[in-house]
């Protein structure tokens, strides 16, 4: 599977959350991205966009992913989530992605 693909599983998987799963899911994106900006970011670095999709495991580890932008954060980024994974519990199969751009209101 490519990651256009992977990104439409995961808008659709996104899109038919519950309101108390999406809360979940926005905190514990939140906390892995935070964590990895903290190891990855530094001045001067390239901002172009990015996005990673990841197909979790029950326990929020990562199975699967894919990224689109080939930039030292991204690349950075997507390794330290994939390492951390999403912290709780989701049905399987689950998508999501996260979208960086620093450069959009």
């Amino acid at each position: 599977m490519g990651f256009d693909q992977a990104k439409t599983l995961a808008d659709e998987n996104e899109a038919s959350l519950s309101k108390e799963t999406k809360s979940r899911l926005l905190q514990a994106q939140g906390n892995a991205l935070g964590s990895a900006m903290t190891t990855c970011g530094r001045p001067g670095m390239d901002l172009s966009a990015f996005s990673v999709v990841f197909s979790l495991n029950a326990d929020g580890s990562v199975a699967e992913s894919w990224r689109k932008g080939e930039t030292p954060l991204a690349q950075c980024v997507h390794q330290a989530i994939s390492a951390y994974g999403l912290a709780g519990q989701w049905p399987t199969p689950f998508y999501t992605s996260i979208e960086l751009s620093f450069n959009k209101p």
